[in-house]
């Protein structure tokens, strides 16, 4: 197969095209974008075009961006562009160029996407450059994961060409007459990355002519089997989705009797954002029971008695909502709803876990829906009328923190529980022999 065809087969196989919507193409005006651009609008694929101009160059910087502009305008095809003050950004945050050039790059990305019904922006990353993250990562210091070089998806960001090395983009840019723009920065050794590329590379090359073909190999490799890994680990450690939160239990023993469990909790977090820090603080602390951690992406983390579990939502209290004797259903935002219906049968009471049945002249209304606070006292049912405190109850359920911040109550007109919400029935509200009438109060999670 050409590059054409190679590259289309490549945008096929890895999902990377939304038929439905055009892709931004981020051009710089360089071998790689350009020749990205080209093939794009050979394959009759919808396109935009997006310059940065970064004004670290003088002249040559606006020279780029007439270049891509003239590029866009010869296809018909939309164009955006936009000026930054790098040096005064980098300066400001305390960045490297580099890292300021990235971060105002794909923020503004970001907008242009969203405001225009783009599906995704495509970068020119090819093989060489997957390669050399790869290196770069391993002098550096990395895990499995740092081994497999650049990814072809990373949310809305492609990187169609990740099968092709730069000599093949050369020799295409060559045969279809391209040409485009040469910045200088890329033959200097100032920056690591340029470091390998001019350097580390070409001797690699000498041991084995074709590095860059075993190289892909190797990533390919390499990026199977951590996405095995990580199958295999979440398999092995539960997970579950409660009331429509997502929520991981992590099995604290099954964790205990893998090799390296270290290693393990941090492949399983990093994607919930949590740093190698925080991985080896939780390692380390697996007997202090209550340890909570949040990551930089809100996921919560919870060091409970055998499991660790791992939750992206907040459960703050719940206002008291009023129920009136001729309300049929009350919605708990986030929470769920509460549903009230007369019942005539006796003969299959429910467990007072899902739903209770209560002698419905024992209610006073209003009644109120609110989240337990310390110090609430209820008579459980089954204990004879004996009085236990809500804290106690949870303890001898063994809930987690989590479990207990969920935690709903409702409560009767004159100040007595009537039922701790999907646990247990008050013993002063359960039905009797002489009990006239009859009120199901069911609550549906979710």
């Amino acid at each position: 197969m050409n590059l054409l065809e190679r590259f289309q087969a490549f945008a096929r196989s890895e999902h990377l095209l939304d038929e439905s919507r055009p892709t931004l193409l981020a051009v710089s005006g360089g071998l790689d974008s350009t020749v990205m651009a080209h093939l794009f609008h050979t394959a009759q694929w919808p396109f935009g075009i997006a310059h940065c101009n970064f004004q670290l160059r003088g002249e040559a910087s606006d020279s780029d961006e007439q270049f891509v502009r003239t590029l866009a305008e010869g296809w018909g095809v939309p164009f955006f562009s936009r000026r930054f003050e790098t040096d005064k950004y980098a300066a400001q945050y305390g960045l490297s160029t580099q890292m300021a050039a990235r971060e105002l790059r794909y923020e503004w990305f970001r907008e242009v996407i969203a405001e225009n019904g783009f599906a995704s922006v495509a970068t020119a990353h090819h093989l060489n450059d997957s390669v050399e993250t790869a290196l770069f990562n391993f002098v550096r210091g990395t895990g499995l994961g740092g081994l497999k070089g650049i990814a072809t998806k990373t949310g809305r960001v492609i990187r169609p060409l990740l099968f092709a090395s730069r000599l093949e983009l050369e020799a295409y840019a060559e045969v279809q007459g391209i040409s485009w723009r040469e910045d200088a920065s890329n033959a200097t050794e100032d920056y690591a990355r340029n470091f390998l590329r001019h350097r580390v590379i070409p001797l690699l090359e000498e041991l084995n002519p074709n590095f860059l073909g075993t190289a892909a190999r190797n990533l390919t490799r390499l990026r199977e089997t951590d996405d095995n890994l990580h199958f295999l680990l979440w398999r092995y450690f539960f997970q579950e989705k409660e009331d429509g939160e997502r929520v991981f239990h992590i099995d604290k023993h099954k964790l205990s009797l893998l090799p390296s469990p270290h290693l393990a909790l941090r492949a399983l977090l990093k994607k919930q954002g949590f740093t190698e820090e925080q991985t080896r603080q939780i390692a380390e602390n697996l007997s202090h029971i209550g340890l909570e951690i949040r990551s930089t992406t809100g996921w919560r983390l919870l060091n409970d008695r055998n499991m660790i579990m791992l939750t992206d939502s907040l459960h703050p209290a719940v206002e008291s909502h009023t129920i009136y004797q001729d309300d049929l259903m009350v919605s708990v935002a986030e929470r769920g709803r509460m549903i009230l219906t007369t019942v005539f049968d006796t003969s299959n009471l429910p467990d007072g876990k899902e739903a209770i049945v209560v002698d419905a002249e024992k209610l006073r209304y209003p009644l109120h829906l609110r989240s337990w606070q310390q110090g609430d006292v209820f008579q459980p049912f089954g204990m004879g009328g004996g009085s236990q405190k809500l804290q106690d109850l949870f303890t001898n359920l063994k809930l987690s923190r989590f479990d207990k911040e969920k935690a709903l109550v409702l409560e009767n007109g004159d100040g007595a529980i009537v039922w701790v919400v999907g646990y247990r029935l008050d013993e002063r509200f359960r039905v009797s022999e002489t009990t006239k009438n009859l009120l199901k109060i069911a609550f549906v999670r979710g």
